[in-house]
């Protein structure tokens, strides 16, 4: 694979594992592997089996697809800016909420033109 699609992919795993509070020792145990292999993960020099990107994505509650391209393969999606899909796939439950009320700010507003 190549190493700026492995860079990209490690981004993602790390920023998301972050964004859990989770240390690069709790998520190899998690997915048993070694600290020393999340660690090359990261930062693109090497990639977690297919096995363990699916797990890693039941348990962060994440798309592969994201992980793995960026965005969502959902057309509607795909559509958003990158900041909203980053909050959507990665944000914290703080942040998560954050966008929840503006959204329903927005509805609000919409329904108040007709």
């Amino acid at each position: 694979m190549e190493s700026n699609v492995l860079i990209a992919i490690g981004k993602r795993i790390a920023e998301i594992r972050k964004s859990h509070n989770i240390t690069q020792e709790t998520l190899a145990d998690q997915l048993g592997v070694s600290p020393k292999h999340i660690s090359h993960t990261e930062c693109g020099k090497s990639s977690l089996s297919l096995k363990n990107l699916i797990e890693f994505c039941h348990l962060y509650d994440c798309s592969l697809d994201y992980i793995v391209f960026g965005k969502s393969e959902d057309s509607t999606l795909s559509k958003l800016p990158p900041e909203i899909s980053n909050i959507l796939y990665t944000g914290t439950p703080t942040e998560i909420d954050r966008l929840n009320r503006y959204l329903q700010i927005y509805i609000e507003l919409l329904q108040k033109q007709d």
